[in-house]
């Protein structure tokens, strides 16, 4: 019995780490973890190295000026979104089209491969909400067809 409740508590305690809040928000999105990692104030990562195809949007905002940043561009529905964002906690959300894409800031940078058949060609629209204070980047590219 003592062994049945000590992994109760072990699993409890690995689940409220997990947790994520869901804020009043318009859309229910997911604003940030229960517990926000610290803010890191390493430098952005150069995020064109890691594109092995056609770069589509690379946007940096070094300043940390940009809350909301919104642009329209003219790509297929098959891309790779890779997104960096530090000094600040909590989760800068990136959007293209319908798609939500979110990140936590203050981590290491991460990636995203999105694809949609048919990879058809149209103008969406990309807007990123940043954390006051974060400073980000951004680098959509479309991987070489195989």
């Amino acid at each position: 019995m003592r062994r049945y409740v000590a992994a109760i508590v072990v699993v409890s305690s690995l689940l409220a780490g997990c947790a994520i809040s869901f804020s009043g928000q318009r859309g229910g999105s997911p604003s940030r973890f229960l517990i926000d990692p610290p803010p890191v104030n390493r430098a952005l990562a150069d995020l064109s190295k890691s594109a092995k195809g056609k770069v589509l949007l690379h946007h940096v905002d070094e300043e940390g000026q940009a809350r909301r940043w919104t642009t329209k561009l003219k790509m297929g529905a098959s891309f790779r979104l890779e997104v960096d964002c530090v000094g600040a906690s909590g989760t800068i959300i990136v959007r293209v089209g319908k798609s939500q894409l979110p990140h936590q800031c203050s981590i290491d940078p991460g990636g995203v491969r999105v694809s949609m058949i048919p990879d058809d060609v149209a103008v969406r629209s990309v807007k990123v909400e940043a954390p006051e204070g974060a400073k980000w980047a951004i680098l959509i590219w479309k991987p070489p067809q195989s």
